[in-house]
């Protein structure tokens, strides 16, 4: 961009070849574009482009808990920069030379409070029962702070369950889905969130 300051001319605006003309603040301001701008397609452009499109396709799934997951962030990043951020180097694996997410591997909230220990999990009729050990966060996690839970369907449709921690050294936290097999599961995960949403934990994946 380049600034014009000349009374011969006085005021510019309007489009000439690749410069764009206009006024701001009282000057001439010229903006060029590049007339053949050139797409790179290297492999590693490529396999960068394919796991920024995945971790989009992640975070417009995810985005209701995303959202509440990352409030520890840098104050310039919102909470899908982060998720991208922590993830883009850490969550996928390669198969028959494509990239996919390793749910395992992927976080949906990123804190300094404790992760959550699953004592165990399995699906019922009515949905996915998860029992966690609440006494082992006692000393940074009071009763009243929340434990969010969530699993992903082969349907695209998200389970959700939030819930205040308690009072019992053992909690348990439901996800209901009537009629819920395995196999319609794609993947799980919980995590905790202080009780003014300002603390999270990493989020752990759970095995069903």
């Amino acid at each position: 961009m380049s600034i014009a300051e000349n009374p011969l001319v006085g005021r510019m605006k309007g489009s000439m070849a690749n410069f764009t003309m206009y006024t701001l603040n009282d000057q001439n301001v010229v903006r060029g574009k590049t007339f053949n701008f050139k797409d790179a397609k290297t492999e590693y452009q490529l396999v960068m482009r394919e796991r920024m499109d995945l971790l989009n396709v992640m975070y417009q799934s995810f985005a209701s808990l995303i959202r509440l997951g990352f409030p520890e962030r840098p104050i310039r990043l919102n909470s899908q920069n982060m998720f991208i951020s922590v993830n883009f180097s850490t969550c996928f694996e390669v198969i028959d030379e494509i990239q996919r997410i390793s749910y395992p591997l992927l976080l949906l909230s990123q804190g300094s409070l404790p992760k959550v220990k699953v004592i165990d999990a399995f699906i019922e009729v009515e949905g996915i029962t998860i029992r966690y050990d609440a006494n082992e966060m006692s000393k940074e996690v009071t009763c009243f702070d929340e434990i969010l839970a969530c699993a992903m369907l082969i349907t695209g449709e998200l389970l959700i369950a939030r819930q205040f921690i308690g009072y019992d050294d053992i909690g348990t936290i439901f996800l209901k889905c009537p009629s819920l097999v395995p196999e319609d599961v794609t993947c799980c995960y919980v995590f905790v969130r202080s009780d003014v949403g300002k603390k999270s934990s990493n989020s752990v994946y759970v095995n069903l």
